[in-house]
């Protein structure tokens, strides 16, 4: 008898139990599981990344191309979001005469407050000026034709 046990843990069509089967699915599924949010939260950081990057390299020519209104809208959309206090938003407005460097200081202040408030003030940028949008390559052309159409 103690032979033929032998045997059958030597042949190679021996299967796990049940038992075995069905822990080893748990832990597959476990490490599964966590793959899977490591994966997002790494997509989640370069997507984050990427609005900061972004707002990086249109400085340059949203400072020449911002309209004073629009600064003005960015900056109350970004204070009722709470990226900007008071404070901060009075002195862009009231501390610099000149709309180029109330804009550079805008754009270097939400670049330096990180990724979520660079994400915001594009989202804002979007909804206020789609053709400065447009013109800094946040948006493409043909995206927007249909809604910027009368």
């Amino acid at each position: 008898m103690e032979r033929s046990k032998k045997k059958k843990k030597k042949d190679g069509n021996h299967q796990p139990s049940k038992k075995r089967r069905q822990k080893r699915s748990k832990v597959t599924s476990a490490q599964s599981v966590e793959h899977q949010t490591e994966l997002e939260m790494n997509q989640e950081e370069l997507a984050d990344t990427l609005w900061g990057e972004e707002l990086g390299t249109i400085r340059s020519k949203f400072v020449d191309r911002v309209s004073d209104p629009v600064i003005k809208g960015l900056l109350d959309d970004l204070w009722q979001q709470q990226v900007f206090n008071t404070e901060e938003k009075d002195s862009v407005m009231e501390g610099l005469k000149i709309r180029a460097d109330r804009a550079r200081c805008l754009i270097d202040m939400v670049i330096g407050k990180g990724e979520r408030a660079s994400q915001m003030m594009i989202d804002s940028m979007k909804k206020r000026d789609k053709h400065l949008c447009i013109k800094l390559g946040l948006i493409s052309s043909l995206a927007g034709v249909g809604e910027l159409l009368p």
